[in-house]
């Protein structure tokens, strides 16, 4: 820390003014400040080889998972303590998040919580970085399962509330000389929102990577029943694939649930990713099915305080439209959910609590288009058709 900055990264000579020095004969630049700018270049060149070939090799080349951990805390505290080559020591960090071994995982994703406890503000760069290692063509599934819980894991907020219900030039204007002030900072609130709705916020960002991965693992699941229907053996190989790609899919799921409360009103449109979710709820295991049903319910029928796709049917002369709609997306949801109660599958394992919680949970009371004698009316036909266990 004593030669380190703090508060600033290291600047290199070709960072400084020195054209300032050669076109204008007046301004002088004294011997010491050159000396002492030319010694943070050399600093700077000589961290930055400490990083490579320490940091970077102990990283990449040992086997022992103690100096891996230890190597990872090392560069943790570098990373929260000085901003110097902040983005190779996060690169470093989120790296190792698909490392083979599961300790060093573990670690690597705990290092990453640790600085964002200490630097919040860090979270969509984080975020980011991690994302970008999930896209990786060729990351195995362990590793691509690690991203995704630590992006379930993250710490989101809503970022536009205090812009809509604060809107400029709400309080009492004394004089004109105000007025003139208020509207200055106006076109300057305006032009920070037009920024602000050109970028996409986490929340959103969050959730449209979950949607690639799974369409990323869908294909990979089909490509390897292909192969699989060639090959007579390998069921334990493909008994593991299967397990995993499921775990993939309830991380996938469960990351889509806890990102869609915090998505922004001008964000908030998912109609794309519902014939998706309508394929997972369809084609896969009944924790991911579970999942699936549980955002479907969000966003076909409605939270049960009467928010959803309900939300302000019948203010306006579109209202017979909208309300048709609505009741579509519920008819459709409602087919999904009940044709899911004759697999037999579904009524057993960790998911039945959660499941027969849809089965049981009524729409909103604004939409009375279900009544409440038929999910048993449905459970009593589907019990009859299947057959009793021995």
């Amino acid at each position: 820390n004593t030669l380190l900055p703090n508060n600033r990264k290291l600047i290199a000579m070709d960072g400084r003014p020195l054209h300032l020095y050669e076109t204008d004969a007046k301004r002088t630049l004294s011997p010491r400040v050159l000396l002492l700018w030319r010694y943070e270049e050399h600093l700077k060149t000589r961290y930055s080889a400490y990083v490579d070939l320490y940091l970077s090799r102990t990283l990449s080349e040992t086997t022992l998972d103690l100096n891996k951990i230890t190597t990872l805390r090392t560069a943790s505290n570098l990373l929260t303590s000085l901003p110097e080559g902040e983005s190779q020591f996060l690169s470093l960090i989120a790296n190792k998040l698909g490392d083979p071994s599961r300790k060093v995982a573990s670690a690597a994703g705990h290092q990453l919580r640790l600085v964002l406890e200490q630097h919040p503000a860090m979270t969509a760069v984080v975020a980011r970085e991690v994302q970008q290692l999930a896209h990786r063509p060729h990351l195995s599934s362990r590793a691509l399962y690690n991203c995704i819980v630590f992006l379930n894991q993250l710490k989101l907020r809503r970022e536009d509330n205090e812009d809509d219900n604060k809107g400029p030039g709400n309080g009492n204007d004394s004089d004109d000389d105000s007025e003139d002030d208020n509207d200055a900072n106006e076109k300057v609130v305006k032009k920070e929102r037009s920024k602000k709705k050109k970028q996409q916020s986490l929340p959103a960002s969050l959730i449209n990577t979950y949607f690639r991965l799974f369409e990323v693992a869908i294909k990979k699941s089909e490509a390897a029943r292909s192969k699989a229907k060639g090959k007579s053996k390998g069921g334990n190989t493909a008994h593991d694939d299967g397990t995993m790609r499921g775990r993939l899919l309830s991380a996938l799921l469960s990351g889509v649930n806890r990102a869609h409360p915090y998505l922004p009103r001008r964000d908030a449109a998912m109609e794309e990713h519902v014939d998706a979710l309508y394929r997972i709820a369809h084609t896969s295991p009944p924790a991911a099915c579970t999942q699936a049903l549980m955002l479907l319910y969000n966003l076909a029928v409605g939270t049960p305080d009467g928010s959803g796709a309900t939300e302000g049917s019948g203010k306006s002369k579109g209202a017979q439209g909208r309300t048709d709609a609505a009741s579509a997306r519920r008819d459709r949801f409602y087919r999904a959910l009940y044709s899911k109660l004759s697999d037999p599958a579904m009524l057993s394992g960790r998911q039945i609590t959660l499941f027969f919680n849809l089965v049981y949970t009524r729409p909103p009371r604004t939409t009375p288009t279900v009544p409440v004698q038929l999910p048993a009316l449905n459970g009593y036909s589907i019990q009859l058709s299947i057959p009793a266990h021995r």
